[in-house]
């Protein structure tokens, strides 16, 4: 049987093989383009969202500032006399009145001092009293020739040495019945006295004056509070347009810790003379009424400012309020539902929304709820809003 012949390899064309290369390439090609357009297909869904316009209205418009209270007066009730404490006369916290005694300190030492500067000066008196006497007769023994110069001279001055010594005598006396007043301590004004700060039998005004309590007023109460530049000059201009710009058409409203309103308004009493440079803002001080001594100094709360009564101002909810590092925007819904970010400026709030200053029309569509949900061209579909009771919608 012959042998079957060999099959030689015959070799690849060379220039055949840039054809093939391009052919895989094509093919590689058309699969991803075909990969691409099932991956797009899907089409995005829209994020629901409750938008609404701005409410146009007539507002007034309020700023909250952080304050602090503090008492109209404050007085340090101190001993400005050396002596044991003696007495203590009020109960610690109460409320004293001007004129009220605090505190006596001994003082039978300031009384044996009176009683000697009394003496010294009743008997510098009867001094003076013959010196004038003998004066007298000397001047018209003198005026006859009968004494010399010399001798009329030495009573004139005797006369004027013991009219000093009385001045001087009465100055001690003054003293020594100032002194003695000095250990019984009154209450200088009326308010709420706080703690002892000594206690009876201590020695007291020994190389200082020593600090015994102290007594802050009441009524009214002071609250101190910054308000930025732009607002000063907004509650200015609303003053100067109001026909007399009187405090009281702007009256402030204190919010306590626990978030319920003082029932008593309160006015602006004084500003700063200058604008801190630092921090752009100007120190206000209020005053508000405290008849029954709630408001104690020391506590803090917020006070709302009434800025100006704002004819067709463009309102919108402070939910809707989104403030990265200081900067405020709301979203819009845009040409083809798509969210659109506005930067806005804000110019107060009025019960749970913020007046918008700038940055918004009456036409703007705003989102309301769902803002968080949201980013600049995602697109959004606008939930119908809620029906009312009667079946009809708002």
């Amino acid at each position: 049987m012959p042998p079957s012949p060999r099959r030689i390899p015959v070799p690849f064309p060379a220039c055949l093989l840039p054809a093939v290369l391009g052919l895989f390439l094509l093919w590689g090609c058309g699969n991803g383009d075909a990969d691409k357009t099932k991956a797009a297909a899907p089409q995005a869904v829209a994020v629901m969202v409750a938008a609404q316009k701005p409410v146009v209205a007539d507002v007034p418009v309020y700023a909250e500032y952080v304050g602090r209270l503090a008492a109209k007066e404050n007085v340090d009730i101190r001993a400005r006399v050396e002596g044991y404490l003696k007495e203590r006369l009020f109960t610690e916290g109460s409320m004293v009145k001007k004129g009220d005694l605090l505190f006596v300190i001994e003082p039978r030492q300031y009384q044996e001092s009176l009683q000697k500067a009394r003496a010294e000066l009743a008997r510098q008196q009867t001094l003076l009293s013959r010196a004038q006497v003998d004066f007298t007769r000397f001047e018209k023994l003198y005026k006859q020739g009968a004494v010399s110069r010399d001798e009329y001279d030495t009573k004139l001055t005797r006369q004027h040495e013991l009219e000093a010594g009385v001045t001087s005598a009465k100055s001690a006396v003054e003293t020594a019945e100032r002194d003695l007043g000095y250990t019984r301590i009154a209450a200088p004004i009326t308010g709420r006295i706080g703690k002892a700060f000594v206690n009876v039998g201590n020695l007291v005004g020994k190389g200082d004056n020593t600090l015994l309590a102290e007594i802050s007023s009441t009524d009214p109460i002071y609250v101190d509070f910054s308000i930025s530049e732009r607002d000063y000059l907004e509650l200015v201009k609303a003053m100067q347009a109001g026909n007399g710009g009187k405090a009281q058409d702007f009256p402030l409203t204190l919010i306590l810790a626990d978030d319920s309103v003082y029932p008593l308004a309160g006015e602006a009493d004084m500003a700063e003379r200058a604008v801190d440079a630092k921090t752009g803002t100007l120190g206000v001080r209020g005053v508000f009424p405290n008849p029954d001594g709630i408001l104690k100094p020391g506590q803090f709360g917020k006070v709302r400012v009434l800025l100006e009564n704002r004819k067709g101002a463009l309102l919108v909810p402070q939910r809707a309020i989104v403030d990265v590092q200081g900067s405020k925007s709301v979203y819009v819904v845009g040409p083809e539902n798509k969210i659109e970010a506005k930067a806005v400026t804000i110019g107060g709030g009025q019960n749970g929304s913020f007046v918008i200053d700038s940055g918004l029309t009456p036409d703007d569509v705003v989102v309301v709820e769902g803002v968080t949900k949201v980013r600049p061209g995602v697109v959004v579909k606008v939930a119908p809003p809620p029906a009312k009771e009667g079946g009809g919608k708002e």
